[in-house]
């Protein structure tokens, strides 16, 4: 399939986009390689911006790095399920740099829980044991899915613990895992999930009157943490345990980041500075390191630019003229 720049867009929808079965290690291997361009300076970006009306967000994330920019467009709805859709809406606009022009637009829903998913394993390859074999899971929804799939893309995944504040869906996860042939458990203590576990993911969504209730102090020497809800279920005191803690973007997660993490440095590095040996990883055995991040538009140009190319590929989408 070919586009005419500046005649002709290509929209993928959502089952065009799952159609074209990109792998969790494609999507690693494309964000890992976006984290050494930006390491490299060979790439632009901006921390992302957010305004929220009332009780609603839009968002946006936007990046460049060549021969694509792209731009995440999304609004953000508590109890959207209401209105018969779900909270979170993105959007995806991907342009070519040699004119600028839009080559396509694409739904955000499969890229967003992928490529966050893959910001945890291309850290977790630099500030995780080699030979990770264990699983928690603090919350069982999209991101545990999507993070049972990229860390069993790059580490020797044996066995799961799953918690939830719902014991159905981590029951209902668990069940996933051990179709996929790993042992797999429940608890109803979120410590049993964190204690003794290789890789912990936290992605505990936001609620009103939400507290913390993670402690740092159950992470087991040698283990790794991804804060995927930007450390909101975590003691914020004990964060400042962890021997090194990471961010895919100093400026986006600082003090002064628009989505505020429940962390804002110090910093031992950014993910592209580990990628690109500027900064070491995991330096021995028993460190226990973390990573916390909200995400950042670069991430948006690489999965949509390896979507786009899939989709021009096996000629999947509808061409639409501009």
């Amino acid at each position: 399939m070919d586009i005419q720049v500046g005649k002709q867009i290509l929209y993928l929808s959502k089952a065009d986009v799952i159609s074209l079965g990109i792998t969790p290690k494609q999507m690693n291997d494309a964000v890992e390689a976006m984290f050494r361009a930006k390491a490299e300076g060979k790439t632009t970006m901006r921390p992302k911006l957010a305004m929220y009306p009332g009780n609603k967000m839009f968002l946006a994330k936007a990046g460049v790095m060549e021969p694509f920019a792209a731009v995440k467009w999304l609004g953000y709805v508590k109890g959207n399920a209401a209105n018969g859709f779900p909270d979170f809406n993105p959007m995806v606009m991907l342009n070519e740099t040699v004119t600028g022009l839009p080559v396509c637009f694409m739904d955000g829903n499969w890229l967003s829980g992928t490529r966050t998913a893959s910001f945890s394993a291309v850290a977790a390859k630099q500030l995780a044991k080699k030979d990770s074999r264990s699983l928690g899971f603090v919350a069982c929804g999209l991101q545990a899915h999507t993070h049972l799939d990229a860390l069993t893309a790059e580490f020797p995944i044996e066995r799961i613990v799953a918690y939830s504040r719902n014991p159905a869906t981590a029951e209902k996860f668990a069940a996933e895992a051990k179709a996929r042939g790993l042992k797999a458990e429940t608890t109803t203590d979120p410590r049993k999930a964190v204690e003794g576990q290789d890789i912990v993911v936290s992605s505990v969504p936001e609620k009103e009157g939400f507290k913390s209730f993670l402690d740092c102090g159950w992470i087991s020497p040698g283990s790794f943490v991804t804060m995927v809800d930007v450390g909101r279920s975590w003691h914020h005191d004990s964060i400042k345990t962890l021997d090194k803690m990471a961010c895919d973007d100093e400026e986006q997660s600082g003090p002064n980041s628009p989505e505020k993490t429940n962390y804002a440095g110090p910093f031992h590095a950014e993910i592209g500075d580990m990628v690109i040996g500027r900064k070491p990883g995991r330096q021995n055995a028993k460190e226990r390191n973390g990573l916390i991040f909200s995400g950042m538009g670069l991430g948006d140009v690489a999965a949509g630019a390896l979507i786009y190319e899939q989709a021009l590929k096996k000629n999947v989408g509808h061409v639409l003229p501009l």
